[in-house]
């Protein structure tokens, strides 16, 4: 195996890498906000009438809390999603500047591509509109 073919496996290598990265991440918001989600369900449908003061004024403030801890964890998964994203593009540009590359061998087509990252790209946007809808109601 010559360099330049070398180089761009190592390239493809940190792409799959970068993809992988990815995929973790969403699986991690969709987890964190289904565990939030659930607990913020709970909550509503918990007793009209509380125990004692003290039992009513941490039901408030968990119905408070979880909103916010939720936007807060999307935005940073979302963060950190949009990196990934911006990583496996400077791969795609480092490679392209290979003598022999082909972009179908490194990471597909870019339509393909572009369709693949819409979900990682919006998934956090439609939790946060979510909690945003929740927390105006």
């Amino acid at each position: 195996m010559n360099d330049a073919t070398q180089s761009l496996e190592t390239i493809r290598k940190r792409i799959e890498h970068e993809d992988n990265l990815l995929n973790q991440r969403v699986s991690w918001i969709v987890s964190s906000q289904a565990f939030l989600l659930t607990g913020y369900a709970i909550l509503l449908n918990g007793p009209r009438v509380l125990h004692s003061e003290r039992f009513e004024r941490t039901h408030q403030l968990l119905m408070t809390l979880i909103p916010i801890t939720s936007i807060a964890v999307t935005t940073l998964i979302w963060f950190a999603i949009l990196a990934g994203i911006l990583a496996m593009r400077d791969l795609r540009v480092c490679a392209a500047q290979h003598p022999s590359y082909n972009a179908n061998h490194v990471q597909g087509r870019a339509l393909t591509r572009r369709i693949g990252l819409v979900v990682p790209a919006l998934v956090p946007i439609a939790f946060m509109v979510t909690w945003l809808l929740l927390i105006l109601r």
